[in-house]
């Protein structure tokens, strides 16, 4: 009897010890993250597809490709309505109305166009991470993943998987209360790691949105002359 009782004893901790041996260990969002941060640091060329303000008032087509610093959007404006077109380098800004076909571009010299090229090479700064809506000048329109990886005041959840222009992606919410604006989401690509889409604010009604797409593509952008 007394060998029994020992044997159920062993038999019912070895149960408990192992009762969630068959559970799923938890996805570490911040493992993801950082390898999302590897991968972009080998991005030299993608598009962008912005979208800020209230309701959508301001749209950007943009491919950037920084290899060979130069960066071409086009800024769509609804009130008032108005389009520009930009080509970016390290130095220049050139600009033009596309309202207006075969319009000459004006130059304006100015540093630090390609933010966003600047992003890619050198990880997120803190201190640029402004409150100003997402643009294609700024490197705030790709996801500071290496940031939210390491910030203590930093939650990453995981909210599903969803599709992103054909892309199979995961969905990650960042609650991080050392920014300005502390809800963002995030979706990255279930193969390459490499941000789909990005929100920032609540999805209800977002301060800001970033659809990405041609990873690795070669832009035919044209400096003016």
């Amino acid at each position: 009897m007394g060998n029994l009782a020992w044997g159920f004893a062993a038999a019912t901790a070895v149960a408990l010890l192992c009762s969630g041996c068959s559970r799923k260990p938890a996805v570490d969002g911040r493992k993801i993250f950082l390898q999302s941060e590897a991968e972009l640091h080998k991005v030299r060329s993608f598009r962008a597809h912005i979208v800020t303000g209230e309701g959508g008032g301001m749209v950007t087509d943009a491919q950037f490709q920084c290899d060979k610093s130069i960066a071409h959007y086009l800024e769509t404006k609804d009130n008032p309505s108005s389009k520009m077109e930009f080509i970016a380098t390290e130095t220049v800004l050139f600009h033009r109305s596309a309202d207006t076909l075969d319009l000459m571009w004006n130059a304006e010299r100015r540093p630090a166009n390609l933010r966003a090229c600047t992003r890619l090479l050198d990880g997120p700064d803190r201190k640029k991470m402004g409150v100003r809506y997402f643009s294609a000048d700024q490197e705030r329109i790709l996801p500071p993943f290496s940031l939210y990886a390491t910030e203590d005041e930093a939650t990453i959840t995981p909210m599903g998987n969803e599709a992103v222009d054909g892309v199979s992606s995961e969905i990650w919410k960042v609650e991080d209360k050392a920014l300005t604006i502390p809800l963002h989401t995030i979706w990255i690509g279930t193969i390459d790691r490499l941000p789909t889409k990005y929100v920032e604010g609540d999805l209800a009604k977002p301060r800001g949105t970033v659809t990405f797409s041609g990873y690795g593509e070669q832009f035919d952008i044209q400096l003016p002359r």
